[in-house]
C-alpha cells in the first residue's frame, strides 16, 4: 500500500524531464530520499506507531496544536487528496489512448468514473482487499519495468544522463519530482486496522523509499538513451519509449501496466484519504455521516463515496493543472506535520512511541528542515493560477471552521473505537 501512495512505477515522472533534462532529474531522484522521502518517512513512523488510530496526521496535528489546526490539516489534506486522486484517471485513459487511440472528452470522463467506481467497489469492501489488490497489483506494474531496464542497459549512452534543458521550467519540474516522491504519509491514516503499527510501519517505510528509488532511477537512466527528445516528453511518454527500446509489445505492456497503476494507485490513496474525513466526521469537524461505517464491511463507506464523487468533478482537468494544486496544498499539509512531529517532542515527552526518530530532539528537527525547505520553495515557486486556486480553497475551509462552530455542530465528538 505504501508503494501506491508514493509511486506506483516510474508512471507520472515524465513530465520532468520534460521540464528540464535528463541530468537534473536524475540528481533528484538520487538526493530525494535524503532530503525528502526518509524524513516524511520516519515521520510517519514515529507518529504512527504513537497514536494508532484511523485518521493519521489529523489526529497527529489536532493532539499537538489543537481542534482548529487539526481542522486545518484534515481540510488541506482532504482538498488535496480531491486533486490528487483525479490525476490516476486522467493517467488510466492517457494510457489506455496509447493502446486504443484517440477518445473524446465525454468519453475520457465516463471511462474515469468508471475507474472511479470500480475502485470504490474494492474499498467498501475493506482494507484487507485493498492490501491483497496492492501486493497484485505490485507485482504487475513492476514485471515491465524490468524487462524494459534489463534490454535497454545494453544501449545506455551515458553522455545523455548530463545534458539538461536550455530552459528550465523550474516550478513545474519541482512539483513532478516532489509529487512522484510524496505520500509517505498518508499510511499512517490507516494506522488503527494495521496489525502490530510498531513493527508493519518502520519496515514498510525503509523497503518502499529504497523500492521506489530503484523505481524511477533505473527506467530514467535507459530511457533518456532511447529518446533523447526530450523536450517532447511528458505524461504517457513511457509506452513510447519501452517500444523504441524492445518493440511495440513492450510498449503495449508498459501502456497496459501503466492502467494497473493508475488503478492501484487510485486504491491505495481513496483508502487513505476516506480515512481523513471519516476521522474528521467522528470529531464532528464534517458532517457526522461521513463517519458512518457500512453495516457487512465495517469501511467508512459514505466517506469513499463522498471522496470518489469530488474526484470524479475533476477528471476535465489536465495532469499539470492538478499536480501543481495537489503540491501546493500537500506542501502545507506537511509542514504542519513536521511542526507537529517536532511540538509533541517537546508537549508530551513521555508519550509512548514504539518507533522513535534517532538522536533526540536534535535529529527529529535536523530531518525536519529540508522537506520543510523544499516545501517553502515549492509554494514560492506555484504559478498564480495554482496560488489563487488552492488559496480559495483555504479560505472555504476557515469559514466552513468559523460557520461550524458558530452553529453549535462542532461540539466535541465522541470518538468510538477505531475501525
Amino acid at each position: 500500500m505504501t508503494f501506491f501512495c508514493v509511486a506506483g512505477g516510474a508512471y507520472g515522472l515524465e513530465d520532468a524531464i520534460g521540464a528540464a533534462g535528463p541530468m537534473i532529474v536524475l540528481v533528484g531522484i538520487l538526493t530525494l530520499p535524503w532530503l525528502w522521502s526518509f524524513p516524511t518517512a520516519l515521520m510517519t513512523a514515529e507518529l504512527a506507531t504513537a497514536m494508532p488510530e484511523d485518521g493519521g496526521y489529523v489526529i497527529w496535528v489536532e493532539r499537538a496544536f489543537g481542534r482548529f489546526w487539526g481542522f486545518q490539516e484534515g481540510w488541506l489534506s482532504w482538498l488535496c487528496s480531491f486533486a490528487d486522486n483525479a490525476l490516476y484517471p486522467v493517467m488510466f485513459v492517457d494510457y489506455l489512448v496509447y493502446l486504443n487511440g484517440d477518445i473524446s472528452s465525454a468519453e475520457r470522463w465516463l471511462i474515469g468514473v468508471g475507474v472511479i467506481s470500480f475502485v470504490s467497489w474494492l474499498n467498501v469492501r475493506g482494507i484487507g482487499v485493498v492490501g491483497f489488490s496492492s501486493v497484485v497489483f505490485t507485482l504487475l506494474v513492476l514485471a515491465p519495468f524490468v524487462v524494459m531496464v534489463w534490454l535497454g542497459a545494453p544501449k545506455v549512452e551515458t553522455v545523455h544522463w548530463f545534458a539538461r534543458a536550455a530552459a528550465i521550467d523550474w516550478p513545474l519540474l519541482l512539483s513532478t519530482l516532489l509529487w512522484n516522491t510524496s505520500g509517505w504519509d498518508n499510511p499512517g491514516c490507516c494506522a488503527g486496522e494495521v496489525i502490530r503499527p510498531d513493527r508493519t510501519y518502520p519496515r514498510a517505510m525503509a523497503l518502499t523509499v529504497a523500492l521506489v528509488t530503484a523505481v524511477y532511477l533505473l527506467p530514467v537512466a535507459v530511457g533518456v538513451s532511447a529518446d533523447t527528445q526530450w523536450a517532447n516528453w511528458q505524461e504517457g511518454q513511457l509506452p513510447k519509449i519501452a517500444a523504441a527500446i524492445g518493440g511495440g509489445w513492450l510498449g503495449a505492456w508498459i501502456a497496459a501496466a501503466g492502467l494497473i497503476s493508475a488503478v492501484g494507485l487510485l486504491n491505495a490513496l481513496l483508502c487513505t484519504s476516506s480515512r481523513v474525513s471519516y476521522a474528521m466526521a467522528r470529531r464532528a469537524m464534517l458532517p457526522r455521516p461521513l463517519a458512518d461505517l457500512h453495516p457487512h464491511h465495517a469501511t467508512p463507506a459514505k466517506s469513499i463515496i463522498v471522496n470518489a464523487g469530488g474526484v470524479a468533478l475533476l477528471i476535465p482537468f489536465s495532469f499539470q493543472e492538478l499536480i501543481q494544486v495537489d503540491m501546493f496544498l500537500y506542501a502545507l499539509a506537511l509542514l504542519l506535520e513536521f511542526a507537529a512531529l517536532i511540538w509533541l517532542r517537546i508537549k508530551e515527552p513521555g508519550m509512548a512511541r514504539p518507533y522513535r526518530v534517532p538522536c533526540g530532539m536534535p535529529g527529529v528537527v535536523a530531518i525536519s528542515i529540508p522537506p520543510a525547505a523544499l516545501c517553502v520553495v515549492s509554494i514560492v515557486l506555484s504559478n498564480e493560477v495554482t496560488k489563487y486556486a488552492s488559496l480559495l480553497g483555504i479560505v472555504i475551509g476557515v469559514v466552513f471552521y468559523w460557520w461550524h462552530c458558530r452553529t453549535g455542530a462542532s461540539g466535541e465528538a465522541e470518538i468510538a473505537p477505531t475501525i
